[in-house]
């Protein structure tokens, strides 16, 4: 939302430079022609009227999110209000389709809605029974809603999770981030070791060897 606003207002400037600059040109034309220059309200009025032009696209664009139910947060990104929006309806129109409600929940994480991505999850649940990957999904919506913090209740769906896929990759990079945030290094390397020893696991490698790179240097500093 903040980046629709800054490039609204960057494009209003640089159009109101552009009138007032044609207004100037415009009577330095008109002295050495000997006739009345136009008034300085000119541009003046015609910057307000583009001022409210801006202001009616605006409404329309940066705030079209609440046109639906009030559940979204005004602060959240237009482009994830708008992958928000379209996921639900999609599930009002297919409300048994997972593939449906598994975007929704990503999207609804992806905005910052956690615990609206965990009713979403609960949802997907109830259709598809115990699922590795939706419930890791869950696990870390759980941790983000919670202000992340593991609490017992997603310690204990991290257990389910991993007890149906040992190396379900959302499961262990929450178990990684979480040890690296909390200062615990050597338990992170070995979550993120763990996905990389797995050959068919969906992951960034490079961004794990990385984030050992950087878990291992902090392990240096701290002399452990």
């Amino acid at each position: 939302m903040a980046s629709l606003g800054f490039t609204i207002a960057l494009l209003f400037s640089g159009f109101v430079a552009w009138i007032f600059w044609q207004h100037a040109r415009l009577n330095q034309r008109q002295t050495l022609a000997g006739e009345s220059q136009v008034s300085h309200g000119v541009p003046v009025l015609c910057s307000a009227l583009l001022l409210l032009l801006t202001l009616a696209i605006y409404s329309q664009t940066g705030r079209y999110q609440d046109w639906d139910t009030g559940k979204l947060d005004e602060n959240i990104d237009y482009l994830v209000a708008a992958d928000i929006t379209k996921a639900l309806r999609l599930v009002d129109e297919q409300p048994q389709n997972p593939l449906a409600l598994q975007a929704l929940a990503e999207a609804y994480s992806a905005g910052g809605l956690y615990a609206d991505a965990v009713q979403t999850l609960d949802k997907l649940l109830a259709l598809v029974g115990e699922d590795a990957e939706v419930l890791g999904a869950k696990a870390n919506a759980l941790y983000y809603r919670d202000g992340r913090q593991m609490t017992a209740e997603t310690q204990a769906l991290i257990a389910q999770t991993l007890a149906l896929a040992p190396f379900e990759p959302q499961t262990r990079m929450l178990q990684a981030n979480d040890a690296y945030l909390y200062g615990r290094y050597q338990e992170a390397i070995d979550h993120w070791q763990a996905l990389l020893a797995q050959p068919r696991a969906e992951i960034n490698r490079e961004a794990l060897l990385n984030a050992i790179g950087k878990a291992q240097s902090k392990l240096n500093e701290s002399g452990y």
